[in-house]
């Protein structure tokens, strides 16, 4: 792009590996399957986002790999260039990490 900043926009369902993508892009956008408008919505400034991670986002492949399917939160979690840690329950807004009501009730 050429200097342009890139917004990838991500439909998921699985957790999935960032590490190789967080340094070609200015932002990652991850959805679970939101109309379009709302993506734009966000991605406008009109909305804020709000969502929290339903589920862990894995370091690297080889975390995916040593991961045990059956044992909830054994898993090395992916820590962006910013320090954030995408661990169950995380998610940014336009102020920074989400740290509000549903935080404190998820979180271990």
């Amino acid at each position: 792009m050429k200097g342009k900043p890139v917004v990838l926009v991500v439909k998921i369902s699985n957790p999935m590996v960032f590490t190789e993508i967080e340094k070609e892009v200015g932002a990652i956008l991850i959805h679970m399957g939101v109309q379009d408008q709302a993506l734009m919505d966000i991605l406008t400034g009109k909305f804020e986002p709000s969502a929290l991670l339903p589920f862990q986002m894995p370091a690297d492949m080889k975390t995916v790999e040593e991961q045990r399917e059956d044992v909830p939160g054994d898993m090395n979690c992916y820590k962006d260039s910013d320090g954030n840690t995408y661990d169950f329950a995380f998610g940014l807004n336009w102020s920074g990490v989400i740290n509000d009501a549903r935080v404190t009730k998820y979180k271990k």
